[in-house]
């Protein structure tokens, strides 16, 4: 093709240069290139905070699941159930999860309106997006809760208790 535009060129006229030649995709590729990088780097970004947000609710989660050992071993002392216990500890730590998942959901939807200049070629509310950090992070939040949990509950209470 550029031999083709040379000679066309010269046709026209002999003394034009013709330099620097280029496709039309290689000219786009060059204009976008800025905001590729940009995008790239917000990704990697946006990666690192959901593993840190990840260890974060984690080890929340698992803290205060395993401060309320001695409670589960009185409870289980008491004759209550274990499946019963476990979904307690399930459900009063996914709580705040849900409820900061929500916020979180929000506030990220707001946000991606306001940084949209910065994603080239996506859509602000990317739904595969936030339905992906929320499944990560809801697996993370039960691995939290369950673990420990399941720790606490099949060790005997007496020897929590006389721990304490």
């Amino acid at each position: 093709m550029l031999a083709a535009a040379r000679l066309a060129v010269h046709a026209v006229d002999k003394t034009l240069p013709l330099t620097d030649v280029r496709t039309l995709d290689e000219l786009v590729q060059a204009s976008i290139g800025g905001q590729r990088v940009r995008t790239w780097l917000l990704s990697l970004i946006a990666t690192a905070a959901l593993f840190l947000t990840a260890l974060g609710v984690y080890g929340v989660l698992a803290w205060s699941v395993v401060q309320r050992a001695t409670e589960i071993s009185i409870r289980m002392a008491l004759g209550a159930p274990a499946p019963r216990l476990f979904g307690m500890v399930l459900r009063d730590g996914m709580r705040p999860v849900i409820i900061g998942a929500t916020v979180g959901f929000a506030g990220a939807y707001a946000a991606s309106y306001l940084i949209r200049s910065l994603l080239f070629g996506t859509v602000p509310a990317d739904p595969p997006t936030y339905l992906l950090t929320v499944l990560i992070l809801a697996a993370v939040s039960l691995c939290a809760c369950a673990i420990p949990a399941m720790k606490a509950i099949l060790v005997d209470p007496m020897v929590l208790l006389r721990r304490q």
